[in-house]
């Protein structure tokens, strides 16, 4: 009786010194077997049961987004062989615009044992066990457990048995699928065969092999299924086969993917459809017509439709062509030759944006009807507003292109990002469909009677209005004397105006005297022009101490690193819609109230003067220049933000990084 009570009492010790079960914030964890005893040489089945409060969660194998994967770590005072977690089928569990893997409600991790040899009756097994649990807030927990099971050449089910029962029926089934995968240089091509039907998911086993929160729309086909995924950022080409979990929720497989022997494995080519960069480049030239650098050109010669009868078709839009193959073959060949450019390169240059400014300078005298009319340069204005011969007309064409090139018009960055990267017949198919857009709305008032009937009918006021177009154009040479301030210095601005007021006054001369006097006065603001420009262009930028905001790519990786929020802004001074966004977001209010957080930080980039760190930031992004706007949330996730902000736009992004970083940092 003595020795029946001592067992008693050693039972109930363990009882109380062998925890199997433990309680953390938001979650209870327990370790349980399927049988009351262990045998020897048999397979068994033990398990970890998470039971987090109701709207938290843990996770799977690859958490995704965010967060982490409970470990275990096993002992035992027994040779007992531990085999790996079989996971439960996973779900998408969305988090701001972040999806992790994971589960919410209680869920059994099972792990095989066998014992090999006994050595004693009973058997202690331990599991020190981590987890991770989260809502909007996560917290880290861990625990050693154990339990103590009997060794018995019979054994009985548990009282957890059915658990271990119900919780097969949510395992992936155990044969591993084949399948192939293709890469480009931001999607994954997955082709596999999907048993029926359904909504299925591909969930990768590494964190760093797809974008967690990209669609996955699946291409169904009489023996195979195909689906395209945007690679994450951190992906690296791999050396072996990617491994994926594919489910709807209440199946799933298992699935190794090994390269497609037909892929072109050509990860430099870009991901989108040459197609849709041909529609975005021709949406992009329609909408060029309008900026207005351009519009007042334009305006005059679609007005000259309605006075002139003989209207050579064709003329406009072969000069249109011609100039932006022009420019595509220069940018063509300067690259091959390791020049870093992009569309706007050109702006970069000093004597350029001298030799634009006298040019808007010029088409401004020329619409007030300034020229001379004694040198044949009256014809120049006129060709604007009356007969239209083919050169004329082919000028016209290579003026507006000429005049188009500071600006950047939207869907045309994206195209124009493709083509920089794309091979030689890729930049001239999409730079033809953007000549192609940039010239057809004049095209169709020329060859059209129902579009020409449009126009307003002819009359006084046509001249009026010519008289009034040239002050955009001096609007334009004002912006155009700004930048070239930011590119040069005070004094180099002092040396252009110069220029351009000796430009003006012996334009105005030679309009007032004979021919030969005409003719030299002419020389003389050509050549007083250009010696203007070359000295102003000289004249050294004094170089200040670097801003705090100043962009660097080391600065970035450091704030990143340091899970702080970084709004990036790649801007220029010849930048239209740069500065406009400056001034209608970022300057805002609410948005600086923002940058006063210590942990928020706004980099700015200044592509003003040709950089090559910036075009190499350009590059990752697969743009040819800029705007371009990216929030980052530490290093845990990046946005790209639309090319026409408002503050609203800006704010939220800030925000929505700034939860993701507390997100992620309280693991």
């Amino acid at each position: 009786m003595v020795r029946l009570l001592y067992v008693l009492l050693l039972m109930f010790s363990a009882a109380v010194f062998a925890q199997n079960t433990a309680t953390g914030p938001h979650i209870e964890v327990a370790l349980v077997s399927e049988h009351n005893q262990v045998r020897v040489g048999e397979t068994q089945w033990v398990g970890v049961l998470l039971n987090p409060d109701k709207d938290w969660h843990t996770y799977w194998l690859n958490p995704g987004d965010s967060g982490e994967a409970p470990t275990i770590q096993w002992q035992s005072d027994a040779d007992i062989e531990f085999g790996d977690i079989h996971w439960p089928l996973p779900k998408p569990i969305q988090v701001a615009h972040l999806v992790n893997y994971g589960y919410e409600g209680a869920t059994l991790l099972m792990v095989p044992i066998n014992l090999k040899q006994a050595t004693k009756d009973r058997v202690s097994i331990i599991a020190n066990l981590s987890w991770l649990v989260c809502k909007e807030d996560c917290i880290p927990g861990w625990a050693t457990l154990t339990i103590d099971l009997p060794i018995a050449d019979s054994i009985t089910p548990s009282e957890h048995a059915n658990l271990f029962e119900q919780t097969r029926l949510t395992l992936p089934k155990k044969h591993k699928d084949t399948a192939q995968f293709e890469l480009t240089s931001t999607h994954l091509g997955l082709q596999t065969t999907l048993p029926y039907q359904s909504d299925w998911h591909v969930f990768p086993f590494k964190g760093d092999v797809i974008s967690h929160n990209a669609d996955q729309a699946w291409a169904h086909q009489a023996n195979s299924s195909q689906v395209v995924i945007s690679l994450s950022d951190y992906f690296a080409t791999p050396s072996e086969p990617l491994n994926f979990l594919i489910s709807d929720g209440k199946n799933g497989f298992y699935v190794e993917a090994i390269p497609n022997d037909t892929s072109s494995a050509d990860n430099n080519s870009p991901s989108q459809s040459l197609w849709l960069m041909l529609l975005f480049a021709f949406i992009g030239g329609l909408i060029l017509n309008i900026m207005p650098c351009v519009l007042p050109i334009l305006s005059m010669k679609a007005l000259s439709f309605t006075q002139s009868k003989h209207v050579n078709h064709w003329g406009y839009p072969v000069g249109v062509l011609i100039s932006f193959w022009l420019f595509a073959s220069i940018i063509l060949v300067l690259k091959e030759a390791g020049s870093a450019v992009g569309w706007g390169f050109h702006l970069q240059e000093p004597l350029l944006i001298a030799g634009l400014a006298f040019l808007f300078t010029f088409i401004a005298m020329m619409l007030w009807d300034l020229l001379p009319k004694g040198i044949n340069l009256a014809g120049v204005g006129q060709s604007l507003t009356g007969e239209s011969t083919f050169t004329q007309q082919f000028f016209t064409g290579v003026l507006a292109v000429v005049v188009a090139s500071p600006c950047t018009a939207p869907f045309m960055a994206t195209a124009l990002g493709v083509a920089m990267i794309s091979p030689m017949l890729d930049t001239l198919a999409i730079f033809t469909a953007l000549a192609v857009g940039f010239a057809l709305p004049m095209t169709l008032l020329s060859l059209s009677t129902r579009f020409a009937k449009l126009l307003p009918k002819p009359g006084a006021w046509m001249q009026t209005f010519k008289h009034f177009l040239g002050f955009p154009m001096l609007a334009t040479v004002v912006w155009l004397t700004w930048i070239f301030l930011s590119q040069t210095s005070s004094f180099g601005q002092l040396w252009l105006l110069s220029g351009l007021l000796g430009f003006v006054f012996f334009v105005w001369v030679s309009a007032k005297v004979n021919r030969v006097c005409g003719v030299m006065s002419l020389l003389l603001a050509i050549v007083f022009a250009t010696f203007c420009s070359i000295k102003g262009a000289q004249a050294s930028k004094v170089v200040s101490e670097q801003k705090n905001n100043h962009f660097s790519a080391q600065k970035l990786t450091e704030l990143r690193n340091n899970n702080h929020v970084v709004l990036v802004n790649m801007t220029a001074d010849w930048c239209i819609t740069c500065k406009v966004n400056e001034q209608v977001a970022l300057n805002n209010a609410d948005l600086q109230a923002l940058f006063e957080d210590s942990r928020v930080d706004y980099l700015v980039g200044d592509w003003t003067n040709k950089n090559q760190a910036i075009y190499e930031y350009l590059e990752q992004y697969q743009r040819s220049g800029v705007p371009l706007y990216v929030v980052y949330a530490g290093n845990h996730s990046k946005r790209v933000l639309p090319q026409v902000l408002t503050p609203d736009i800006v704010i939220n992004a800030i925000q929505q990084a700034k939860k993701e970083i507390n997100h992620a940092t309280s693991n």
